[in-house]
């Protein structure tokens, strides 16, 4: 279970025009920096803003005694429900995760137990507000004080540093794809404690999203590796967690 508590709070909650279309990575820009404000044509391609169906996604969870290998599907309700399912390499699943604004259950297929915890006490506990999740998927999270904080750009970068959410978060933003190249976390010392860095986007219609993600968390001293594959957006199904037959019921305080 402690896995599935980093896996949770690294961010594997996590992260195709039609099914499925083959995704292609980008290299042209979206838009000219030039054509309007920054961070509304940013926060124009969250790919949050609508319901999303990622069917494949490699993972590498690294922490200082072990590497560990996933393969993960995530689906994306909007606007806050999330169905994660993680399979080992040979397709065995071992952990369903049912993420919502009031709740967080996880269905433990190998021990047949299911784990579940108010959304609210979770956050109390480990410090993970599950509105967090977009920054994962390289959507950018504001709000409209930032907007002050936004520097102009320079080499066709720009900097903007933001509180969300209680996390103090410094992105920054290729003007030229308008998406987040890396987003970080500041301490009080206004170090990084944790950062995601974002490369080899893939075009969905009229957005951009990351085809790699790299998460590093000091404070838990793990590092994660996220290779999106497949991925379904703008998707129309739904978001159903049925718990196990039998299973084990423990709540997590």
């Amino acid at each position: 279970m402690r896995k599935i508590a980093i896996i949770l709070i690294t961010g594997i909650l996590l992260t195709g025009c039609s099914l499925l279309r083959k995704t292609k990575s980008e290299k042209q820009s979206v838009f000219n920096q030039t054509s309007g404000n920054i961070l509304e044509l940013v926060n124009k391609q969250n790919i949050t803003n609508g319901s999303f169906f990622i069917q494949k996604a490699e993972i590498e969870l690294i922490t200082k005694d072990e590497k560990t290998k996933f393969i993960a599907s995530i689906r994306f309700e909007y606007p806050d429900k999330y169905l994660i399912s993680l399979k080992s390499r040979t397709g065995i699943e071992g952990a369903r995760i049912y993420v919502s604004k009031d709740t967080i259950l996880v269905n433990d297929r190998l021990n047949k137990k299911m784990y579940f915890v108010k959304a609210y006490y979770f956050s109390r506990k480990y410090g993970f507000d599950q509105s967090l999740i977009p920054l994962v998927f390289g959507d950018i999270m504001l709000e409209k004080k930032c907007e002050s904080e936004l520097t102009g750009c320079i080499e066709e970068k720009a900097n903007v540093g933001c509180y969300f959410k209680g996390l103090s978060l410094k992105y920054i933003i290729d003007c030229n794809k308008g998406k987040v190249l890396m987003v970080n976390n500041l301490n009080s010392y206004n170090q990084s404690d944790m950062a995601i860095i974002f490369s080899k986007y893939l075009k969905l219609n009229d957005i951009l999203i990351p085809g790699n993600i790299e998460f590093s968390d000091s404070q838990y001293n793990v590092s994660v590796r996220i290779r999106i594959l497949k991925v379904d957006y703008p998707w129309d199904g739904r978001v159903k967690f049925i718990p196990g037959k039998g299973y084990e019921l423990i709540e997590l305080i």
